[in-house]
């Protein structure tokens, strides 16, 4: 179905451009709190990282649209002079070592929307995303450590992945304000508790989209989304949270 402006809204494919700030604080075989690493402050990954990102969106009914995107990070480093002791994989890292670190995430997202309200230029609704995120990641180290017995040479390489389902509820909003452009936002969270584990899931957005055709479109939008997995007394698998936030750019086309 057409939008008052004769575009067309059946398919819409959306793939760019991602400039992201990442946070990703991880521990494995780790008591949280004392085993927490932070990536970035301890191990010196870059924050900053550029990435690929895809979305493609089907709207079913007047009322009704499925959406499904996907968004991959990968970060390495190497050759960084650790500056304080920590524990990873039930091995002590010591200051000093030069490591090298591979961390990785992989998000796939599925989103149903209902238009409790719609009309040609304003809809708004509830919306229920489910998802699976893969987690991994890698810390070798190198180098010659002083003790009580005098120095000795030390080489780790310890590594973890895991892999979850995520789901969230919130709400969207999406307007037509001209002809060729569209606003959007939309918010999801949840916070779910099971035995010794509790895991959440934070995801948000706001951006437009401007079409110069009736099927071609330039989008940017900025983009919030934070993972956060407790394990408790399963403290042998890998927990923490990963966040990243920043702006897109993209292409997007309409059928």
């Amino acid at each position: 179905p057409a939008t008052w402006s004769a575009l067309s809204g059946r398919f819409q494919i959306d793939t760019g451009y991602f400039r992201i700030s990442a946070d990703t604080v991880l521990r494995y075989n780790g008591e949280q709190g004392s085993g927490d690493i932070d990536f970035e402050k301890d191990l010196g990954v870059d924050e900053q990282a550029d990435t690929f990102w895809l979305e493609a969106t089907w709207r079913v009914g007047r009322r009704h649209k499925l959406k499904l995107g996907y968004t991959k990070l990968d970060r390495d480093r190497a050759d960084y002079t650790l500056q304080r002791d920590f524990t990873w994989g039930g091995e002590t890292y010591d200051a000093g070592l030069s490591a090298s670190t591979s961390t990785g995430s992989d998000i796939l997202g599925g989103y149903y929307r209902f238009a409790v309200f719609r009309n040609d230029r304003f809809e708004i609704g509830p919306t229920i995303g489910v998802g699976y995120l893969w987690l991994n990641a890698r810390i070798q180290a190198t180098g010659t450590v002083s003790g009580p017995g005098g120095s000795q040479s030390r080489s780790l390489d310890e590594r973890a992945s895991t892999g979850s389902i995520t789901g969230a509820v919130g709400g969207f909003a999406q307007a037509w304000p001209a002809k060729r452009l569209t606003l959007y936002a939309d918010y999801l969270y949840i916070k779910v508790t099971s035995g010794e584990s509790e895991a959440s899931v934070n995801d948000w957005r706001a951006g437009a989209n401007f079409y110069f055709s009736r099927h071609v479109g330039l989008g940017a939008q900025y983009k919030h989304y934070r993972y956060s997995y407790d394990r408790g007394v399963l403290v042998s698998e890998l927990g923490g949270e990963v966040t990243y936030e920043g702006f897109q750019v993209f292409a997007s086309f309409l059928f």
